[in-house]
């Protein structure tokens, strides 16, 4: 009898083992695939309307991960908070010597702007388009047309992920003159890992440490550093610092503090401003209660109005030094508040400069694709019209079949591009690139832009 308890105990044993083992392997399996999946980049959003805004329109598909050239529409995607599973810097990834992006003559990009939310890129979006749409009606680059796919990241790190998904997955090119606050930090890391090439964007820290990334303006830290030591030709001795809480800003915020510091100026405090913060009468009253005798800002055009507008009801009127002043629509609502206003800018400030032939050609552009967007043009949308271009001169420049390894070695090989509205634009091959470390310095005269100095730069 006990020989036969103990075969029975065995014969459960070792039936026990296999039914566990076996749970356990399936589950690794399970979660391997999981990360399998994760890491190709596929996107599993569904795809919004289109609203390419192109000539003619572009049909939205049912792209398959990897499909050559798919028409693309703007995608709308769910998901907010945080970008799941953070991602970490990867190495570049492996470059496509195939046809990724280009099929039947026709060459297709993506771009992820906020479309939505608390900013509005959509200028920034249309700039790319109508630079795409002015080559295209006059025959293209090399038998090539060009096309945009947009996807709406809405200020969302999450969302801005996953367009980066949703556009790998259609197989685009590359990512051309993209606007997208909260994304273009965590997502040039996470696009190199992925082997896709990224031409201009807003200068954020990670868009310089990327060896498949191709900024055409400033690095942000160097907008610091350039107003920090700006800051002591101004006069300026006592500043109150606001600045947007991105998720890029503290080596922004670290460069200028710095640059004042080497002046042997002291910063009365520096505040972080959420994008949607409705009402800057709190800031007013602090920084006159400080004694600030100025204000040295990095903020978007649309916090700046909510700030000059309270400013103004304080009766409070310092001296302020910024970046990125310089948008009509915005300004409209700034009033006099912004008059004697100094700011900087990487690319030629429009104002004064309407029949520069780099300023007219890029106005009479928009004006005739979208002119609905022409007083909302500022100094981004004219760094991604630069984006545009330098991508497109690098096609020119692709001897035989464009690729994404093939874009990559023209893109190299640019050197003393004129863009028309910046230094110029030269890269090598490298594990980054920082083609421009340039400004002008640029003041309010009632309402007018009035460039006051040549290019200083850092």
């Amino acid at each position: 009898m006990r020989d036969r308890v103990a075969i029975v105990f065995m014969t459960l044993s070792v039936v026990s083992t296999l039914v566990l083992g076996g749970a356990v392997v399936h589950e690794l399996g399970r979660k391997t695939s999981s990360a399998t999946l994760q890491s190709t980049g596929t996107g599993t959003s569904a795809a919004g309307s289109d609203t390419s805004g192109d000539t003619g329109g572009i049909a939205a598909s049912a792209a398959t991960p990897g499909t050559p050239g798919s028409a693309g529409s703007t995608q709308t995607v769910g998901g907010t908070g945080a970008v799941a599973g953070a991602q970490t810097k990867a190495g570049t990834g492996a470059l496509s010597t195939g046809s990724t992006g280009v099929s039947n003559g026709t060459i297709t990009v993506g771009g992820i702007y906020d479309e939505t939310g608390p900013f509005d890129a959509t200028v920034e979006r249309d700039t790319v388009k109508a630079y795409f749409n002015q080559v295209n009606a006059a025959g293209g680059v090399n038998g090539y047309k060009f096309q945009l796919v947009d996807c709406d990241s809405a200020y969302d790190p999450t969302r801005a992920h996953q367009c980066s998904q949703r556009l790998i997955s259609q197989g685009v090119l590359a990512i051309v003159g993209w606007l997208s606050v909260s994304g273009e930090q965590p997502e040039a890391d996470y696009l190199n890992s992925q082997g896709v090439p990224m031409i201009g964007g807003l200068g954020v820290p990670s868009e310089f440490s990327n060896s498949l990334s191709y900024p055409v303006t400033t690095n942000l830290t160097k907008v610091g550093t350039a107003l920090g030591t700006h800051a002591k030709d101004l006069n300026i001795h006592a500043p109150g610092i606001v600045v947007l809480n991105a998720n890029f800003i503290k080596p922004v915020e670290a460069s200028l503090v710095a640059a004042l510091h080497k002046q042997g100026i002291t910063e009365k405090s520096i505040d972080e401003v959420d994008p949607t913060k409705a009402d800057y009468t709190d800031e007013a009253i602090k920084l006159r209660s400080e004694g600030a005798d100025s204000v040295i800002t990095a903020l978007d055009p649309f916090s700046y109005a909510r700030m000059y507008q309270a400013f103004d009801r304080q009766n409070f009127h310092p001296k302020v030094l910024g970046s990125g002043l310089d948008k009509k629509s915005a300004e409209q609502q700034y009033g006099s508040a912004v008059y004697n206003a100094e700011s900087l800018t990487p690319v030629i400030e429009p104002d004064e400069h309407t029949s520069t032939p780099g300023v007219s050609e890029y106005y009479a552009a928009v004006q005739k694709y979208f002119p609905g967007q022409v007083s909302a043009l500022d100094v981004y949308s004219e760094a991604d019209w630069v984006a545009a271009k330098v991508f497109v001169q690098a096609v020119r420049n692709v001897k035989g079949p464009v690729s994404r390894k093939t874009l990559v070695d023209a893109l190299n090989g640019i050197n003393n591009f004129d863009t028309g509205l910046t230094v110029p634009i030269s890269y090598s091959p490298g594990s980054s690139h920082d083609p421009n470390h340039c400004f002008q310095w640029i003041q309010n005269k009632q309402g007018t832009w009035h460039t006051y100095s040549d290019w200083t730069c850092f």
